[in-house]
């Protein structure tokens, strides 16, 4: 492995000289945001889902209902199957305030070790697909290390309230509705050969509501463990989602959101 962010071509495969861990400090962002008023700590979230773009391609996964468990899937006939392994999957979504007002909020890291499911690799690239399914719950807002590692914006830390309230906003029927939509679901519909990876056309159910974004992934397979990376932007708005914004506009959640993602997952 080699310095963190770049990668080398093998036959039709990118190789990663990545290692897993922190955040790139020049990672882009977008937006909820904490703001202090008269002493006080105010914060604000939008939903922030998107995170889960960020995985390597997607299979199956069933309309977020009540449950938290994930639905198994059947891949393609001669693929071989991989599980995520939790601990060393990660997603990052890097959020930005907004408006003539955005020096008083506070930009936010939203990270989460949650993702759960499956990749089927094909020998024929283009028929590989995946299961994937994120819980909203295991968002982590603000971690302190998170932050550090980020750098920058990114780099003070926001105390407990601060970061108690943003994640209580996030999860809140106004934004992604934890209660009635637990889980994130993404389906891969085509992948397609890129130079330097793949690109996934990516179906995300969110609260209900299906979109579709292409995501660019970078993988490796060594013997039994597939590792995918990447990063990528989207837009709120592209997934049904309304930035929030206070002051009329003044103050509000850019709504361009930055993902980035690392997975592994292990031959079963």
């Amino acid at each position: 492995m080699g310095a963190r962010g770049t990668w080398t071509q093998a036959g039709s495969k990118a190789v990663a000289n990545h290692k897993p861990t922190a955040l790139n400090r020049n990672a882009a962002r977008s937006a909820p945001f904490a703001v202090r008023v008269n002493g006080c700590t105010c914060t604000v979230t939008c939903a922030v889902t998107l995170a889960l773009l960020a995985l390597s391609a997607a299979g199956c996964g069933p309309r977020p209902a009540g449950h938290t468990q994930l639905v198994a899937s059947t891949g393609p006939a001669g693929a071989t199957l991989f599980r995520l392994d939790a601990d060393a999957t990660q997603i990052w979504l890097l959020l930005q305030a907004d408006g003539p007002l955005a020096r008083i909020g506070h930009n936010h890291v939203i990270s989460t070790h949650g993702l759960q499911g499956s990749v089927w690799l094909h020998p024929q690239l283009e028929r590989s697909s995946c299961a994937l399914q994120l819980p909203v719950a295991a968002f982590v807002v603000d971690d302190p290390q998170e932050r550090a590692a980020a750098g920058g914006e990114y780099a003070e830390p926001l105390d407990a309230d601060a970061r108690t309230g943003t994640r209580a906003h996030m999860l809140g029927d106004r934004q992604l509705d934890a209660t009635q939509f637990p889980l994130v679901s993404l389906q891969c519909r085509r992948l397609t050969a890129a130079v330097d990876g793949v690109t996934v056309e990516l179906q995300v159910t969110l609260r209900g509501r299906e979109s579709q974004l292409t995501v660019p992934v970078k993988w490796q397979r060594v013997g039994t463990v597939l590792r995918a990376s990447g990063e990528f932007s989207f837009r709120q708005t592209a997934v049904g989602l309304e930035p929030y914004s206070l002051l009329f506009g003044a103050l509000r959640v850019s709504d361009e959101i930055r993902v980035r993602y690392q997975l592994l997952a292990r031959a079963s």
